[in-house]
C-alpha cells in the first residue's frame, strides 16, 4: 500500500447506508397472505414479515441499501504505528479518519474500490432478506396449523357445552 504524506490530496472512497422503503416482498402491499395447505385447502393470513413490530401488516418494509463515492480530502495528520509484524498507518483530514485500504492517488481508483464495496454490502443485505422471507413462510405454515388445530379444538368444546345446554334446557320445562 502506498504512503501518503502531510499535505497530500488524495481521493477516498466513500459507502454510506440509506434505509429504503419497498413494497413488501412477501405480500406485495395486500397486507395478507394466501396458505395452501397440503389437502389443498387454503388459509388467508396476515403477512408477518411486513408485520413485525407492528399490531398489523403495513404493506412496505424499510430495507438497507448502500451507496458510495469518491472525495478529494487532504491529509492533515499521520499516525504511524510500529509493531514487530510492520509498520500500519492512519491518515486524518479534519475530523475524518482516512482507511489506508480506501485511500487513492486518482478518482477512477476510488470509484472501483467504493463501487466494489457497496456491491458486496447489498448483496450481503439481499441474502439476509431472502433467508428472513424463507423463514418468516415457515411461520406463515405453523401459524395456519396451530389456528386450525385450536379452531377444530374450540369447536369440539362449543358442541359439547350446545349438548349441555340443550340438557339443561329440556330439564328446566320438565319443572
Amino acid at each position: 500500500m502506498k504512503k501518503y504524506n502531510v499535505g497530500d490530496k488524495v481521493w477516498v472512497a466513500w459507502v454510506e447506508r440509506r434505509d429504503v422503503t419497498e413494497l413488501c416482498p412477501v405480500c406485495f402491499g395486500k397486507l395478507q397472505v394466501l396458505l395452501t395447505l397440503g389437502n389443498d385447502d387454503t388459509v388467508t393470513l396476515p403477512c408477518d414479515y411486513c408485520g413485525k413490530g407492528y399490531n398489523a401488516p403495513v404493506g412496505t418494509v424499510t430495507e438497507a441499501r448502500y451507496g458510495s463515492g469518491a472525495e478529494l480530502k487532504t491529509i492533515e495528520t499521520v499516525d504511524v504505528t510500529q509493531t514487530a509484524s510492520g509498520e500500519t498507518y492512519e491518515y486524518h483530514s479534519g475530523h475524518y479518519i482516512l482507511r489506508p485500504e480506501r485511500v487513492f492517488d486518482t478518482k477512477e481508483e476510488a470509484l472501483l474500490c467504493c463501487e466494489s464495496i457497496a456491491q458486496e454490502l447489498n448483496k450481503e443485505q439481499e441474502t439476509r432478506a431472502e433467508y428472513i422471507k424463507k423463514d418468516v413462510k415457515k411461520s406463515f405454515s405453523w401459524n395456519a396449523g396451530y389456528h386450525l388445530r385450536e379452531a377444530k379444538r374450540k369447536e369440539g368444546e362449543a358442541e359439547y357445552h350446545r349438548k349441555k345446554a340443550a340438557i339443561c334446557k329440556s330439564r328446566g320445562k320438565e319443572l
